[in-house]
Parts: structure tokens; sequence; C-alpha cells
């Protein structure tokens, strides 16, 4: 009898806690062991959208103005895109050392071809910028100016490079907290009917919202001297979030292009004024000058996508195993009866293959 009752009060306090499963778990479990989606496809791009609804819920035009690359291509079929961005930061003009201001402009062109394959070429005033090529599911790098590089694609992630490089149009959505958007009537673009709006202010929706029921981030501790004390994030973390928690748009104009028939977004010219709120008061904001530009041609042109000339990758040896052969350092001839290291029949070691420049992307 107590053994009967005591398998009873077990399985109820199983089926407790499983039923106190917080749901933030369970999200993330859905994630973990959600199918993975092959590369080129979208799960939203069999989704049948309006493309003049945009101006009437902010949500949906996030929704259309956030389009990932993958479900563009999927909606679109092979095309070409180019993106425009020039930017200005402006830190304190009226301070005794005259403040500090950053610019740049860069230029991303884009060739999306069928069965999922596509280029991505990257450039900016500063003579830097990329190329990257996936075609039948092999990866090319290179420089601007250096040869290109066959990739394994177990540590490149070219559909990451392809988003990051294209995300003009979201980036400005994000900064404007939302375009509010008004309907300006029906066009043409390169032969496709499209819907056009124009821009009527900013700030649609609420900056940084988030619905999921998510943990806060933790960030690193500090181990030396004040041990379980929170760190915090680095510098340059904390300056990224920084833009997003604080910036706040003052000025905002500009068109939209979106596609009739698939809600893709086909053309863009965006000019924006934002300020960055200082974290005291003493200190200047900092203001940036945005314009962001898209064009969307040759849609349903079928573009074939073919593996470049590349260079292989020299061989080297390993900087820990051999350090003087790394350094191109002379070695003294061994002691009689010792063998040389240098002189063993066993493979050279090569060097781990560098990423694919996604995090160069990203400080430019």
């Amino acid at each position: 009898m107590f053994l009967r009752r005591h398998s009873w009060m077990v399985l109820l306090g199983l089926c407790a806690a499983a039923s106190c499963k917080r749901s933030e778990d369970q999200a993330a479990k859905a994630r973990i062991f959600s199918p993975e989606e092959p590369l080129g496809t979208s799960a939203g791009g069999q989704e049948k959208l309006d493309a003049r609804r945009l101006a009437d819920d902010p949500l949906f035009a996030e929704r259309v103005l956030g389009m990932s690359q993958a479900e563009v291509a999927e909606r679109l079929g092979s095309h070409q895109s180019q993106t425009r961005v020039q930017f200005a930061w402006f830190r304190g003009p009226g301070l005794p050392d005259g403040g500090s201001d950053v610019s740049l402009s860069e230029e991303t062109a884009l060739v999306d071809g069928s069965k999922g394959d596509f280029t991505v070429k990257l450039s900016n005033d500063h003579n830097q910028g990329f190329e990257v090529v996936w075609a039948k599911g092999e990866v090319f790098v290179r420089s601007l100016f250096g040869p290109f590089r066959k990739r394994r694609t177990d540590r490149t992630d070219p559909a990451r490079v392809r988003e990051d490089a294209m995300s003009a149009l979201p980036t400005f959505n994000r900064l404007a907290r939302g375009l509010k958007l008004r309907l300006a009537g029906e066009t043409t673009s390169e032969g496709r009917a499209a819907v056009r709006y124009t821009v009527a202010g900013f700030g649609a929706l609420k900056s940084g919202s988030d619905d999921r029921e998510l943990p806060p981030v933790q960030f690193p501790e500090q181990v030396a001297g004040q041990a379980g004390k929170a760190l915090g994030p680095d510098p340059d973390t904390a300056r990224r979030l920084e833009l997003w928690e604080r910036e706040e748009p003052t000025q905002i104009s500009g068109t939209l292009l979106i596609d009739k028939e698939t809600a893709a977004p086909l053309a863009c010219d965006l000019q924006g004024h934002f300020k960055v709120a200082a974290s005291s008061t003493a200190a200047p904001a900092a203001e940036l000058d945005l314009h962001s530009v898209l064009a969307t041609q040759a849609v349903g042109k079928n573009a074939p996508i073919k593996a470049p000339q590349f260079e292989q990758e020299p061989a080297v040896p390993h900087a820990v195993k051999d350090p003087l052969r790394f350094l191109g350092k002379a070695v003294q001839a061994p002691a009689s009866g010792v063998p040389d290291p240098a002189s063993a029949d066993e493979p050279v070691e090569e060097d781990d293959e560098p990423e694919a420049p996604v995090e160069d992307a990203g400080k430019r």
C-alpha cells in the first residue's frame, strides 16, 4: 500500500514539474529541434501578401520591409539588386576640439541565380570590400583586390553574408522605429507592376519591442579583483547597444516601391537624420545622416552562377608545432645523434582557414 501511494506521489510530482516548464525553455527547445531550412528557401516565401496594406498595418509593413533575402529570392526568382548606403556621424561640432565626424559610402551588388546560387560584391570608398560566390554547394571568397579562395562550408555562412550586405532597407526601417508610409498609387518598375509609397513619418513601432519571454542577457563576470561582480558588456558592445536603445529619428523622407504580385521590396530612396543621446548630460549627442538606396532589375531572367577560378591555400607550418619555420628563421643543425624534428617525414600541418568576411562587413 505504501509503495503504491509512493508511486502515485512520484508520478504527480513529475507531472507538476513538466507543467511548470518555463515558456522560454519550450521556445528554445522548439528552435533547437526545428527542421533546418535548405539554403535559398524561406518558410514565408509561399505566403500570399497584399502589397497595398503597408500604410494601414505597421506590423505588416515591418514584415515586408524586413523581408530576408532568401524570401525575396523565393518570391522574385532570379534577379539582380544593388544597394548604396552613405552615412556620416557627427559628434559635438561646437566643442573646443571641433568634435569628430566619420563618413563612409558603400555599394553592394547581388546576383541571385537559379537553385539558390548567388554572388555578392561589396565595396566602399575606402578601397575595402569583398566578394562571395555560392555555386552548387560550394563557397568562394576573395577580398576586393585578391584572388578567390575556396572555403569550407562548415566554416562559412554565405547566407548570412548576403543578409548583412543587403540590409540597407531593414536597417533604415529599424533606425526609424518603423516607417510610417502613405499609399501613393501604382506604377511600374523594370516592367513589373509595383505599389508606390511615400514616407509620412517615423516611430510606427516601439523601439526594441520583443513579446517573447526570454531570460535576461548574461554578461561576463569580473574574475580578477572582484569575483562575482557583473562586469557588463565590453566597450564596443556597449556602444552598439546604446545605438539601438538611445537613437531617435528626427527627420525622415523618401519613397518605396513594393512588387504588386509578390509584395517583395523592389526599390527605395530613403534619407534620414538621427540622434543618439550620450550616457551623461555633459557629453554631446552623436548625430547620423543616412541615405539608403535600393534598386532591383532583371527579375525572372536566369543568371547562371559559375564557380570562379580560385587559388589553393598556401601550405604553411603550424605556428605552435614549429614556430621557427613559421617565422622563417634558420634552424641550427642538431647535435650528432639527435633527430631533427624539421626533417621528420610527416605531413606539414596547415593553419585553419580564415572565416568568410562576415565580421568585416559589420566593421566598415
